[in-house]
């Protein structure tokens, strides 16, 4: 394995240090280093100071892109608890190549991984996992289904808004912090409905024929 280049290694030591302004220093310069600090950041996502982990995220997340192999490879191991790290990492970079991973871990079967996955989808809103999100109202977590309803509140498509009344009318279930799913699928479908629509906008041979009738 190679060794973490001095300057970086230095950076790590006060993303830990006591001092505040170390931290906040640290933490925005690695996040500029951009891939060479991607190794020595991700070392610190299974750190057990749940501060460090943070400082170590938001880093991940500013250098974006050139950080997504190593998460995604993350998101797809077994170990549950840096899978959810990656998983909300990829979520606050939201990055249309970390779908297929996300959606993989909406049927995990932790549901801690799964509703972390819901909620990045949500965040991402890419059309392409509004299926998948879909068929997650169903999951057997009651936690699951409630992230659920709010990921596909962030998309304005009448299925969603039928389907969360469903779930509305049908779930009598609550989530393990006491929500009750169906006020989270009320919301959420509430939300869709009084979202105005994108305006129609017209083809150009339309906006051409348009401009020639305004013609004197």
């Amino acid at each position: 394995m190679a060794s973490t280049p001095d300057p970086i290694a230095a950076l790590i030591a006060d993303l830990q240090s006591t001092d505040e302004f170390a931290r906040a220093q640290a933490s925005f310069a690695l996040g500029m280093l951009g891939a060479p600090a991607v190794d020595p950041l991700m070392n610190l996502l299974g750190h057990h100071d749940h501060a460090l982990r943070l400082r170590a995220a938001w880093a991940l997340t500013v250098i974006g892109q050139p950080a997504l192999p190593a998460l995604i490879e993350m998101a797809e191991g077994q170990d549950a608890r840096l899978r959810i790290e990656a998983i909300r990492i990829l979520g606050a970079i939201g990055e249309g190549r970390a779908l297929a991973s996300l959606v993989q871990a909406l049927t995990d079967g932790n549901p801690q991984v799964a509703q972390r996955a819901a909620m990045a989808l949500g965040r991402i809103g890419d059309p392409r996992s509004f299926h998948a999100l879909l068929t997650a109202l169903h999951h057997p977590s009651p936690d699951v289904r409630y992230a659920v309803c709010n990921a596909l509140s962030e998309f304005h498509i009448p299925e969603a808004e039928t389907a969360l009344r469903e779930v509305a009318r049908d779930d009598t279930s609550r989530t393990s912090w006491g929500a009750a799913v169906a006020d989270g699928a009320l919301r959420a479908a509430d939300a869709i409905a009084d979202r105005p629509a994108a305006p129609d906008i017209p083809d150009g041979f339309e906006r051409a024929e348009e401009i020639v009738r305004r013609q004197p």
